[in-house]
Order: structure tokens, then C-alpha cells, then sequence
């Protein structure tokens, strides 16, 4: 019996450790200002890109947004993309971009940000973004991070 206990407590403390050791908490940030895009546009003509300025080892300002590839336009402020996609989903990119940044201002921890209902894909590409950017916002690299497209199918 003793020996199944201490089995448990060692199992407990080996995930305890475990999971201490996969923190995503963004801290000892560089100052700068730092960016990470998508290489390529995707199959809607969207390239979605997070902006991130540090100041004083703090995150003070978070952009994320996509660009239009026919006319460098912002969906974040394309009427039409918002009247065809809150009517469906109940959201657009202007209010799902917000809930974003705001759930990780609010945690430090990318992990944290959970799925933003209708925004799914825009939830993934977020995090993927932000976990791209994460070593240069630590290292204090302010080159642009090319992520690799992507893939969204029609």
C-alpha cells in the first residue's frame, strides 16, 4: 500500500513539474517593436499579421488584424466582410480581434485564449502568430517573423 502511494505522489509531482516546464506566460520582454505575418496571402486574398510594442518589459500595444491583398484594406475595417459575417456567426473581425487581445492582455498566456465562437480559424491563427513572435519578443530580434501560409481550403 505504501508503495502505491508513493507511486501517486511521485506521478503528481512529475506532472506538477511537467507542466511548470510548458509555461507560456510571455515575460522579460525586450523593448521594441515587433511584428510576425504569414508568408503568403490565403486563398480569401486575407494575410493575417500581429503587431506587438514593448515598453518597459511590459506589452503596451497588440494589433492583430489581416490585410487585403487586392487593396491593402484592413478586414478589421471592411463594412461588407462584417455585414456578411455577424448576420451568421454573430461576430466580425473588428469584435472577435478585440476578444483576442484582450483575453491574452489579460492572462500574459497565450494558452489562456480560448476560442472565440464563429472566429475559429482566426482564433488559431492568432495563437500561432503570437507563439511565432514570443522568442523575438524575449531575444529583442525586431525583424519581421515570416510564418508559414496558413492552409485554409474553399
Amino acid at each position: 500500500m505504501k508503495k502505491l502511494f508513493y507511486t501517486f505522489i511521485i506521478s503528481v509531482l512529475c506532472i506538477f513539474t511537467l507542466t511548470a516546464c510548458t509555461d507560456d506566460t510571455l515575460k522579460n520582454l525586450k523593448d521594441g517593436h515587433y511584428r510576425a505575418e504569414y508568408k503568403n496571402f490565403d486563398v480569401y486574398g486575407w494575410k493575417d499579421y500581429i503587431e506587438i510594442t514593448v515598453q518597459n518589459g511590459e506589452v503596451t500595444e497588440l494589433v492583430f488584424d489581416a490585410i487585403s491583398s487586392d487593396d491593402g484594406s484592413l478586414k478589421s475595417e471592411n463594412e461588407a466582410y462584417k455585414k456578411q459575417m455577424e448576420p451568421i456567426v454573430g461576430t466580425y473581425p473588428a469584435k472577435y480581434n478585440k476578444d483576442l487581445i484582450n483575453q491574452f492582455l489579460e492572462s500574459g498566456k497565450i494558452s489562456s485564449i480560448d476560442i472565440v465562437a464563429g472566429a475559429t480559424q482566426s482564433t488559431g491563427s492568432f495563437k500561432t502568430l503570437l507563439t511565432s513572435i514570443a522568442p523575438s519578443l524575449k531575444s529583442g530580434a525586431t525583424e519581421v517573423v515570416l510564418v508559414d501560409d496558413f492552409v485554409v481550403t474553399k
